[in-house]
Parts: C-alpha cells; structure tokens; sequence
C-alpha cells in the first residue's frame, strides 16, 4: 500500500515540475491573498480581514530577502467595488423585518462612495434582480421601498450561486454580496460547499446581517455566519427586535476598501533546480503578523558550455611537418551543436512523458481501489443500545438507538436513514442524556416533528410514545426484543406432599 502511494507522490510531483504555474489564493483568519507567478515575477492583492491598517510586506525564501514592489491600495485610480443587497423575502409573516431591512441597506448607502457600484435583488423560491449593478442612489431607493415578503419557500443556497453568477459578469475588481435573511434554508440539491466554492472561484465575498427568527430558530444563522466566515466576509446580528446600533453596520463596510496590491521579485532565487520552490510572505501590523507560505516554480537555466578543440597526436605531428610560410594558417572551427536531438525531445519525449504518467497514474488508482481495507470495521451491534424505534411498517423493524446522539433524517450521514421524501436531509435528533433520560429535537425541518399527535420543537420520549417524521410513523421503547424472557420466576407448590 505505501509503495503504491509513494510512487504516486513521486510522479504527481513531476507533473508539476512540468506543468505551468497557476493561479493560487488562501484564506486565513487575518488575511484574504491571492498570487499569480508570472516568469520571474509573482503578482499579489491582498485584503485584511479585520484591520484597515497598511502591513508591511515582507517576502522571503530559504532566508533570502526577495524586493517587494507596492503596486497600489485600493482603492486607486479607476478601482471599483460592485455591492450586491440581497434580501430574503420569502414569508409574508416577516413584513416587519422586510421594514428593517429597508432601513438598514439606506444607512449602508450613506456610507458608500462613488466607486461602489450597488445593485438590489431579493429571492424566495427564485433570485429576483430589482435594480441593476451600478443603478443610481435615486432609482435605487425607489426599489428599496418596493421589497415586500411573499409566500414560497427559501431556495437559500441556489439562489446565492445564481447572485455570485450575477457578481461574476459584471467588470469590478471587488466583488461583494450583502445577505440580509434568517439562515433558513429548504434547498434539496444545493449545499453549503457549492456556495462557497463558487464565491472563491468568482472572487466574491459574502457579508450578511442575521434576522433572528425566534429564539428555537436563531440557530439557523449559524448557516449565514458560516457563509461570511469561508469567504472572508463579516456577520454581524440584529437583536430580537431586529434594532442594530449605526456602529455595528461599520463591519460590512470596512472590509470593502482595504488591503492592495505588491508584487515581488524572483530573479534572485536559485536558477540551478527545476523543482518546485516556495516563498514566505509576511505580513506585519500594530496588531501582530500573519506568515504565508505561496508556492512558485522557478525554470532551470541552460548553461552555455563552450567546446574546446581537440587535436590528437597524429594530426599535430603532421602540422609540424607542413612549412608554415608555404600554407595560410589553419583555422580550427568548433562544431555547432546539434539542435535536432533537442526538438525531438521537445516534440515526441515530452508528450512520451505524460502518456506514461497518465496511465501509471490510473493503473495506482485502479489498485489501490480495488485493494481490500486493511482496517477492521468496529460495528454498532457490539454495543447494547440504549433505546429503540420500531416502524410502524408491518414487520415492526427496530432501529437500535446506539449513540448519544442519534440523527434521523434522509441525507446517508444520519444514525437512520429514511429514504422517504416527506423528511429533511437532516429532520430530527435523539439526545440520551447523562440521566438516563432521551430528548427528540425538530431540527427545523419542513414538515415537523410529533409526538403523540402533538407538535413539538423539542420534548421529552417516553415508554411507547409514537413519533411522526413526516410521513413514518415510529414507537420508542427501552426494551429489548426479548425482554418478556427476562421476567422473574414465579414459585409454586414447592411442599412434597405428605402421604399416608
């Protein structure tokens, strides 16, 4: 098995040497940077997550000091920033809030400058676009007012990927969204990672303002948190009453601005080794530093060798015997070195090269899929259950309860799976507590949790209650298959009987 891995490291390794750079960005908890190496030269922006401060920037390389160039801050010159409002309006019973959201995006605007570029969309079900991207303050508080909350559902996560689509085409060298919602999200076949994928690809950024719904529900902000945090964006969230100080809006404005760009100088690294280098990239401010490592590769130099001519002995002794005022002087001319080898390597040995490489490559994966896991598989049924649940499906299938907590819902991850359409990818949640006790939890899922007929958040199970998740009908117990086997004995007529 290691020798199978190895082997593939090794020719993974020399693919990128042959390969060409690329373009490469990371995101730390201080930092957003992103690299492009051109020839002997790496281009750089970067923006700080949390400090408007300029850092110093410092570039080095197996302790080699690189020359850092400062190509700009932003914003300079011609520099524009595209903001994007993006507001939830999928339940009429949330008017209240559409109200606050109008207030919050007009205080933001007094805020902007004129490189920002604004547009407003809205989305429930679908993404609607209200006013374009670079629509005028005027026109746009006129849409402002016209956002209302409708009646359908929240496509949360699809809806973004069609605004970073939106983002994407239009021409800005910054890219953000402002998400005002409730992190309710009833998406089926959209998730979290193809957000945040598609915003890092596009070089968008999401801040969003959290609406708690009720306090059972303000857990579902965490989603919107998440979406700020993985794409270098700020949260921030309004009380109960959906009041946020003036202040607290500063977050989603200071983030929009900061940072620039530099470049620094590779020609001082070593031109003798074609394989992969990296360079450390530090960033200093009052407040601390951050150290990057970005990887760059720098081409191997052809040498020029001269060839020095070789004259053996036979030829020497007849120059000397050649009178030298009957013959013109003999010229020795170096032989000029053959190219053709060269170009054939060039166009046959190199294409040879990833040939090979590409099926070696498919012949390790093609073992190593096929190789039986040496691990051993640890399965539940070596642990006595706390609880169960039986289906109420005819054949009284029992679900053991083995974990303290016990997911239900549709998605593979869950403790039991139920490939049933009228549950959520993740619906509900069985909590034994260090008492002894069980606790169920509706994990906000669409159609609702019940416990004896009656609706619950979330309750405490007892012996025998029935459980409705969607459209499976389920009996908790404590007990055993078997535990009519587990009854006491009962003693009876033990005297001998006397005879006479």
């Amino acid at each position: 098995m290691n020798r199978y891995i190895k082997s593939l490291l090794l020719f993974l390794s020399l693919s990128v040497y042959f390969g060409h750079a690329s373009a490469w960005n990371t995101l730390t908890d201080k930092l957003d940077v992103s690299c492009q190496q051109s020839e002997i030269v790496l281009s750089c922006k970067y923006r700080p997550l949390s400090s408007e401060q300029t850092p110093d920037i410092i570039a080095k390389s197996n302790g080699v000091d690189l020359i850092v160039n400062k190509v700009s801050q932003f914003p300079e010159g011609d520099n524009t920033t595209a903001i994007l409002f993006l507001v939830d309006t999928s339940d009429p019973k949330r008017q209240n809030v559409i109200e606050k959201n109008r207030t919050h995006i007009k205080e933001l605007l007094t805020e902007l400058k004129p490189h920002h570029k604004v547009g407003l969309a809205s989305f429930d079900k679908a993404v609607q676009f209200l006013s374009p991207l670079g629509t005028s303050r005027f026109l746009l508080s006129k849409s402002i007012d016209s956002l209302n909350a409708t009646g359908k559902t929240t496509e949360l996560y699809r809806n973004l990927i069609k605004a970073i689509d939106h983002l994407k085409s239009f021409e800005a060298d910054r890219k953000i969204i402002i998400l005002m919602s409730d992190g309710q999200a009833e998406d089926k076949a959209y998730f979290h990672s193809d957000v945040i994928k598609s915003a890092r690809k596009s070089g968008v950024i999401i801040n969003s303002i959290g609406y708690p719904r009720s306090i059972s529900l303000s857990v579902s902000l965490q989603t919107i948190r998440r979406l700020s945090e993985e794409t270098g964006g700020s949260y921030i969230e309004t009380d109960m009453s959906y009041e946020l100080p003036s202040n607290k809006l500063k977050p989603l404005i200071s983030n929009l601005d900061n940072g620039g760009a530099f470049s620094v100088e590779l020609d001082s690294l070593s031109q003798n080794s074609p394989v992969p280098n990296k360079i450390t990239l530090s960033f200093k401010d009052t407040y601390g530093s951050e150290n990057i490592n970005v990887p760059v590769r720098i081409k191997a130099l052809e040498k020029a060798v001269q060839a020095q001519p070789r004259v053996n002995a036979t030829e020497v002794e007849v120059l000397k015997s050649i009178p030298l005022e009957n013959n013109p002087p003999i010229q020795i001319v170096t032989k000029q070195t053959d190219n053709k080898s060269i170009n054939l390597w060039l166009w046959y040995g190199l294409p040879a090269a990833f040939i090979i490489i590409i099926i070696f490559i498919l012949i390790t994966l093609f073992l190593l899929w096929n190789r039986r896991p040496e691990t051993k598989i640890i399965s539940d049924s070596n642990y006595k259950p706390y609880a169960y649940l039986i289906a109420d499906d005819g054949n009284e299938t029992r679900y053991p309860i083995t974990r303290t907590i016990w997911r239900i819902g549709r998605s593979k991850d869950n403790e039991l799976t139920l490939n049933d359409t009228s549950l959520s990818r993740r619906h509900a949640e069985i909590h034994r507590n260090s008492n002894g006790s069980f606790d169920i939890i509706d994990m906000n899922s669409m159609n609702g949790v019940y416990i004896n007929n009656e609706k619950i958040g979330k309750a405490e199970l007892h012996e025998g209650d029935v459980l409705e998740i969607g459209d499976i009908f389920l009996h908790f117990t404590q007990l055993a298959s078997d535990y009519s086997l587990e009854e006491s004995t009962v003693m009876q007529k033990t005297k001998v009987p006397i005879t006479h």
